[in-house]
């Protein structure tokens, strides 16, 4: 999974952050887990991605504060200066992009016990 950050002065984005790379640690899990009302996501799923896109998009601008250090473990050197110049929308697209990944992994999990 790719994931893109940019960062901007005024409207020219200076820096890219990006990562191909990315493995999802148990920390992030817990971190993206204790921010997300899971019962609540798992019903909007049967609904559609774009259902499921809308209801992160509402947890990620409710916690944006919160995501900083977040995104500091998934794009390693992103500096809190940084961060404060990246777009709110751009943000809250990796933090969706990185919660239905989790969600999708989890589920991958709750699939193979079954096994």
């Amino acid at each position: 999974m790719e994931l893109k950050l940019n960062i901007y002065k005024g409207a020219k984005v200076v820096k890219t952050y990006r990562t191909e790379e990315f493995t999802l640690t148990t920390g992030i899990c817990e971190d993206i887990l204790n921010e997300v009302d899971i019962d609540n996501l798992i019903g909007v799923k049967k609904l559609s991605n774009e259902s499921l896109g809308f209801e992160i998009m509402k947890i990620a601008a409710k916690s944006f504060n919160k995501f900083r250090p977040f995104l500091q473990d998934v794009f390693e050197g992103l500096t809190e200066e940084e961060y404060r110049h990246t777009a709110i929308q751009e943000v809250a697209g990796v933090i969706v992009a990185i919660v239905q990944h989790t969600i999708s992994e989890l589920a991958k999990v709750g699939d193979h016990s079954k096994n």
